[in-house]
Parts: C-alpha cells; structure tokens; sequence
C-alpha cells in the first residue's frame, strides 16, 4: 500500500493511504498509541489565534442553536455539561459565542461542567484556558462556576457522567456529547449506564454531535472498506478549508481515529462510530424523545462553507460534502419531561439581576480516575530513550519500545544496520554538550547521570582527547581508556538487552579485574568462582569477559550458542601469542564456569582466535576496539568499522556513559517514530 501511494497523484488520497498502512502494521505488530488521543505541543493549545475547521463550525452551531431555544424558560440556574474531545480553546469560544448570544436570557447562576480528555503531556495550556474562561465569563453578570473533569478512557468517561447530580428543581440542565459518546459502545452496558443516569438527571436537553459512520463491527473486512471511504471524504472535505492550526490538530485526531478503527480489537477499540439510524434506536429505546432541528438555521454556515451540504433526515441535521454524509447533530429529552415553555424572560429587569460584573467565579478540576491525576499527565513513568538520529526527542517513545518488543523477535540485523548505528551523527545538543566538557576543568568527581557507574571525569576525559592520525603520538597514557570506562560500557550493554530482550543478543560481562587476579594468582579458581553471581550470567548469549594484558586491552567472549571461546585481539597477535593466559582461563571456564552454569562437556571448547575483524594502526585504542567489538556481537557476528571511526567512536562513548544509556538504532527511530508519530 505505501509503494502504491508513492505513485499517487492525488495528496488527499496519498495521505489516506498511508495512514491506513500504518494502521496495518500496527494490527500486525501489536502496536499502539499510548494515549487515548493524539497529544499536542501544549504552545499550539495556548494559540487564541485558532481557527475552527467547518466540522467544529456545525458542531457549534447546532448545538448553539437548540441551547437558546432552552433559555426562554423562567429558571434561575443554568448547568451545561459538555463532554467533548475537542480542544480547550474551541471550548473558550464556544463559551463566549453562548454568553454572546444568549445573555439576554441568562440565569442568575451558570455552572459550566466540561468533561473531557487531556489533550497535552504540559498543564501549562490549562493555566491559560482558565484565565481565558475567567477573562470572558468577567463581562457579563452572572454568578459562574466552572468544573473541569479529565476523562482519558471510557471508565473514565462513564464515571464523569455518574458523578453529575442536580443541584435544584429550579434549574435548567443541558448535556452536549461531541464526538464522544460511541466511545462508550466499547465497552459492554456502558452505553444503558450512561443514559440510564441522564434520564434520572433529567435535563431540560440533550445534544449529540457525532461522526455519521458505520465501523462498529467486528467484521474486521468491512470494517476496514467501510473506514476508508468515510475518512477519505473526511480528508477531502477538510482539505478545502484547511488553516494552519485546526488541519494539524484534525489531521492528527483523525488519524489516530483510523489506527484505533484498524489495529485495535476488544475495548481498546474505543472508535465504534454508528449511523444516526442506529443512535436512535438506542436512544428511543432508552425512552428519549427527540426535539427537531430544522436545517434552515444553517443559512450562516452554508454560506461560510459552500461546498458542504446539509441535509435533513428524521428531523436532524446532517452534514454532507460531495454527497457523502460526515456528521450529524441531534437534540434528545427524557420521554417523560414537560415539554419545553415558559415565558420569555429574555426582557427581564437588568435592575434585578445586577449590572456589577464582580459576580463570583469559580473554577474547580478534577479527574475522574483515581489512577490518572492531572498532574501526572505532565510526566512519563519512563525514562526518555536518546535518539541518535534526531535532534528531538519524544517523551513516549520508550513506552511504544516497551510494547514493541514481540516485533523484533529473532531480529536479525544487517551489516548496513549496524554500520548506520554505530556511525550516526551527532545531534546539535550532543555537539554542544562535548564541547563544554572539553573546556570543563576535572574534578576527579564521579561523572555523568548514572553514578552507580562510578566512572571519575579524569577518565572520561580520555575519551576526548583524540590521537593524532598522521604525526606520532606523544604521551600515549593521556589516551588510554582505563578500567571504569570499560566495565561501565559493558553494563550499559547489558541494561540495553535487558531494556530490549527481544533487539539484542543476551549478554553479560565479568568485570575487568577478575581475569587479572586469576592471572596473577591472587585468587585461585575456586575463590573466583565464589565470587561470581552465577544467576546474572546464566541464559545468556554472550559472556563478555574484558582482559588487559601487558597494557593492551583484549576481548573474550564466550559464545554460549556456539559453544566455543572467541579470542578477539585489535593488534592481530600470532596465534600462540598469550598461550600461557589463554591456558590458565580456558580451564577456569570449562572446569569451573561453564558445568555451573550447565553446559556439559564443556572441555571441548576451544578458544578460537577470530580473524575477519578489524584491527587498529595506533598502539592506543584498543580499549575503543574492545568496546565495540561486543557492541557489534550484541548485535549480529558483523564489525563493521575501521581504525578511521575511532575518533567518533571516542566521543560516542563519553556521551553514552555521560547519559548512563546506549542510543536506539535509527533503523528502529525511524519505524517506531512512522508508527507512533501521532
């Protein structure tokens, strides 16, 4: 699908496309969205600027009209409940287009209940929504208070409407659902809840403004046929009358709407929009009786929009643009109130209200769910992953990797894939953060994020210093990589795989100093076997084993699949170099190490001396070669790499100990990011 909307000349129907493959690759793999709506950068929510698409206009309009025919009745209180997915500042408008229009018949008291979900990980934007509630309700002369509920899931939905309670009989009572009510068809009897608990309310009206779609079925077929042609007449609709700011935000609340109708099943499948025919049914037999809205009150709109239609069917207006139906507004009561009269109190006395716009206002929030605050909104329960292939970051991201992880499962990685890995760029706050180290004075403190890591800035600051590639090299100890860098690379190596068991091969390590005191006889083999923790090393894949011999930094690995011992030298030494030390720890392995860890005959593993690595030109970084050669055999059995990375190997490694994290590959940025990037 995505290869054939390459060729695709129409950019409404290129775009449809690929989102509904995307939505496919999330079926396939088991991933999605985090969140129950597509978050925005909390600076678009603050924008007054806004203008609404003509889908927001209808929604408005309809609902605008049938709440002033409400008025006329002689109440002293007015409560408005509004649950509704649209942004904070439609709502500020909406408020103001109401308290424009309908002042005249205001009553004394006007309580304003909005239930909705968070639409940023920031709270910065409510801060501004509530000073703009504040500033427009300060103009007119009633007494307001405003309740704000957070509702990010159906549960929290339902509960939000269980918590409404009428406050008098003297009371005029109008809930308005916008695009928001067949979210609680997901889950089962909510639905009966919810009206069940509205009838009880009692509200003097009832509007609903939803998506006239059929994709609540199970039939995943026509579910899926049925969804492409509604939204790619949604998208061509929309794009006729696209502003900067309501095309982003609609574009992306639509397409998370198709990779929820697509990829998710059961309640998460929280996208079940149905026809006006069949909410009727529902509502009719909830015993709700509907009120008519005549489509002639839309002569503004139509003018505003000329190529939309709107047509109507059983009384209710529903908005069409070239032919194809896309929402629907409809206003309902309970079958047993009184019908809407009284007198028209729009001349009442101003003398009697009050002309001081002092009047109280109060603004309360809360959320509707015990286990999401608001507050907590503004946090990740997980650590941000650093990408090395983009200046930006997303909080998110590593929520998507955790729930990733059946995708990659057997990954077998490319030779391309490692070399992009490891020779990424650096990002301009990497850039930045290495040249203020290289101007920091040492401390011989503990550096970087992670201080279990224990790695001093003094050898840290040996990453740094890159040796000269063309003159000879003086003062070679200044370059060398000392054992705190070493064996804090190679548990950062391990809290990878264990972050992406299903990315990486299983590896361990022994720290650095355990092959230098069997070695030297320190300790026999029995006593270093104690001192070994047999359950983080047992299962693995790779046993990295780090070794300095004679200042020269070589690599063992113990290849648990192969059942074999890798000798991995950066000088290329002779075969029967080292024959001495290689004896005396092959026999603590395969005597001592591997029948613990249950690999029987285990003596006929041999040490094997690869050769079709790269080897280093200098005398100074084999520490460097020793690092990435088990950073390659986390990966796959490739190294591909020469002495010529070596100066951005040192400098990758300062970062990725600094932050206390290896980087994700940008292969996997780049998947993750098409599929999460809403």
């Amino acid at each position: 699908m995505e290869a054939l909307s390459a060729a695709e000349t129409n950019r409404v129907t290129k775009k449809v496309v690929e989102y509904f493959a995307e939505a496919l690759a999330r079926r396939v793999h088991g991933v999605h969205p985090r969140n129950p709506v597509p978050l925005l950068p909390s600076s678009n929510l603050k924008k007054i600027s806004y203008e609404p698409s003509p889908l927001e206009w209808f929604a408005c309009m309809s609902t605008d009209y049938a709440i002033r025919d409400v008025l006329n009745v002689k109440k002293n209180k007015l409560h408005l409940i509004e649950i509704s997915s649209l942004v904070d500042f439609w709502q500020r408008r909406s408020l103001e287009e109401f308290l424009l229009h309908g002042h005249h018949g205001m009553p004394l008291s006007f309580q304003y209940t909005s239930s909705r979900p968070k639409l940023s990980k920031n709270d910065d934007y409510l801060q501004e929504n509530r000073r703009m509630i504040t500033e427009v309700v300060q103009r007119f002369p009633v007494d307001f208070k405003y309740r704000a509920l957070f509702a990010d899931s159906v549960p929290d939905i339902v509960e939000s409407v269980l918590r409404l309670e009428r406050t008098s009989e003297d009371e005029i009572i109008i809930v308005r659902w916008v695009f928001q009510l067949h979210k609680l068809l997901a889950l089962e009897g909510a639905v009966d809840k919810v009206l069940s608990k509205l009838k009880d309310l009692k509200p003097d009206i009832m509007v609903i403004v939803e998506q006239e779609a059929d994709n609540n079925t199970d039939d995943f077929f026509y579910r899926f046929a049925s969804s492409f042609k509604y939204y790619l007449s949604l998208f061509e609709s929309l794009e006729l009358y696209a502003t900067n700011l309501s095309s982003l935000i609609w574009e992306r609340h639509l397409r998370w709407q198709i990779c929820n109708v697509v990829a998710s099943e059961g309640i998460e499948r929280i996208e079940r929009h149905e026809t006006l025919a069949r909410w009727q049914q529902r509502l009719y037999g909830a015993r709700f009786c509907s009120v008519s809205l005549c489509s002639n009150q839309f002569a503004d709109f139509l003018y505003d929009f000329p190529a939309y239609k709107i047509e109507e069917n059983s009384g209710f207006p529903v908005l069409l643009a070239a032919g194809h139906p896309l929402i629907f507004a409809s206003v309902w009561k309970p079958a047993n109130a009184a019908h809407f009269s009284g007198e028209n109190i729009g001349n009442t006395d101003d003398t009697m209200r009050g002309t001081d716009l002092n009047h109280p206002i109060t603004i309360q929030e809360e959320s509707t769910s015990p286990v999401v605050e608001p507050e907590a909104v503004s946090s990740s329960e997980f650590a941000e992953p650093e990408v090395v292939s983009s200046s930006e970051s997303d909080d998110d991201n590593e929520y998507v990797y955790n729930r990733i992880r059946g995708l990659t499962h057997g990954k077998i990685w490319s030779v391309e894939e490692v070399r992009e890995y490891l020779v990424s760029p650096f990002t301009e706050k990497e850039s930045k953060r290495l040249s203020r180290w290289k101007s920091r004075q040492l401390t011989r403190n503990v550096a970087g994020r992670d201080k279990q890591l224990n790695v001093p800035d003094t050898s840290l600051a040996s990453l740094l210093r890159i040796p000269p590639s063309s003159t000879p090299i003086r003062e070679e100890k200044q370059y060398y990589v000392d054992d705190s860098v070493i064996n804090a690379f190679f548990d950062l190596l391990k809290k990878r795989q264990e972050k992406f068991p299903d990315w990486y091969r299983r590896n361990s390590s022994l720290p650095t100093w355990t092959m230098t005191f069997l070695l030297s006889g320190k300790w026999t083999m029995t006593k270093l076997l104690s001192c070994i923790n047999i359950e983080e090393i047992a299962g693995t894949s790779k046993l990295f084993i780090p070794l300095c011999l004679e200042n020269h930094w070589i690599l063992i690995c113990v290849d648990m699949e192969k059942r074999g011992l890798l000798w991995l030298d950066s000088l290329n030494s002779p075969p029967d170099a080292h024959h001495t030390e290689k004896a005396t720890i092959s026999e603590w392995l395969v005597k001592h190490l591997l029948p613990v860890l249950g690999y029987r005959n285990s003596q006929q593993w041999k040490f094997l001396q690869l050769k079709d690595i790269p080897y280093q030109t200098n005398r100074i970084d084999c520490g460097i070669f020793v690092m990435k050669y088990a950073d390659c055999l986390a990966h796959c059995d490739h190294f591909p790499f020469t002495q010529q990375d070596m100066p951005h190997f040192r400098l990758r490694v300062f970062l990725d100990i600094y932050r206390g994290r290896l980087p994700v590959p940008p292969s996997h940025v780049r998947f993750l990011r098409a599929l999460y990037n809403i």
